[in-house]
């Protein structure tokens, strides 16, 4: 199976910093993030315009073929497709497809455990905040490493289970560990309207991943940084405080020649 044909470009290129540099920049997508429960448009739509742009000068987006895997409303594969990329979007959550307005077109419903594509289809998988809420985080790398080209990059980013936003909507509460931390939200609260942990939502932590991924035979990592503050990476070097200070962890990876024989 070929991937689908994407829907026609939006006009305009984003401002590859739509929300200015250093401090004025943080503070923006500060205010952005803390109206992201009621209102998460203007906040993930900034941070895929900064993306974007930040792919497109690594990588040149023009021309290149990408999986947006967890792609939600479709955010992401918008403002790669406004730099001239080819994307296809693919998340498990068919409401979360539809949620932006109008819907975003050439994004579909499926697991990205079990990809539905032929091996060595894409020349870039680009997968935001999809780890924290996979049953089989393995499974995701064998994946994406499956359907990279050689040489392809991924981009793969996941909120880390002791940072601050760790337990999403239960946070603060999941700094008490995964199963009490829930437990005890749940006894004051009720369930959460949605990731409920063990359901839509997993402990993923920064250690184990870097493990697995570098121990995978086809994945090299390229980089390991915070999302927001990138230039801080040395903070994903120390085992302990990186799971605390990241608070969104990035994994920069390349897929490497398959071994013949």
């Amino acid at each position: 199976m070929s991937p689908p044909s994407p829907p026609a470009e939006l006009e305009a290129a984003p401002d590859p910093h739509p929300n200015g540099k250093g401090l004025s920049r943080l503070s923006t997508m500060w205010r952005l993030f803390r109206n992201e429960r009621d209102d998460p448009a203007p906040f993930y739509q900034a941070l895929a315009s900064e993306s974007a742009a930040d792919l497109d000068r690594r990588y040149g987006l023009r021309g290149a073929t990408i999986l947006d895997a967890g792609c939600g409303p479709g955010w992401f594969a918008a403002a790669m497709r406004d730099s001239g990329a080819t994307v296809v979007g693919l998340d498990g959550d068919g409401d979360s497809l539809r949620d932006a307005t109008p819907p975003i077109d050439g994004l579909l419903q499926g697991d990205a455990g079990v990809l539905p594509f032929p091996d060595a289809c894409f020349d870039g998988v680009f997968c935001s905040n999809l780890l924290e809420h996979a049953v089989d985080t393995d499974a995701i790398f064998d994946e994406l490493a499956r359907v990279l080209r050689p040489g392809g990059w991924g981009y793969v980013s996941w909120t880390n289970w002791y940072s601050p936003h760790g337990g999403h909507e239960m946070s603060p509460w999941h700094l008490l560990g995964p199963s009490r931390g829930s437990r005890l939200y749940e006894r004051r609260y009720g369930p959460p309207r949605k990731n409920r942990y063990g359901e839509g939502l997993f402990a993923v932590h920064i250690g184990p991943t870097l493990r697995l991924v570098r121990h995978h035979p086809h994945l090299d990592i390229e980089q390991v940084e915070p999302r927001y503050w990138p230039r801080l990476r040395a903070i994903c070097s120390i085992p302990g405080v990186r799971e605390v200070l990241t608070w969104n962890c990035v994994i920069r990876l390349t897929r490497t020649p398959v071994n013949p024989g």
